[in-house]
């Protein structure tokens, strides 16, 4: 599965591989993704900068209405 991701700091927008829900519990594997990306120590933007500080909130925006292949 696939989702449109957008960094709110340089604007670039990506379409990233999330990967598949487990047992198709869409929900359930979407609050694992926030959650694994809201406390990872630093990220490098898919816009090309890097941060010491944790993708989401802050940074990254995902539009979950464009889940999808």
């Amino acid at each position: 599965m696939r989702v449109d991701v957008t960094c709110k700091k340089c604007g670039q927008r990506q379409r990233l591989d999330i990967g598949l829900a487990p047992g198709g519990d869409l929900d359930t594997h979407r609050q694992l993704l926030t959650e694994r990306l809201s406390h990872q120590p630093s990220f490098q933007c898919f816009g090309g900068h890097f941060e010491l500080r944790p993708a989401i909130p802050e940074f990254w925006e995902i539009d979950w209405q464009t889940v999808g292949d």
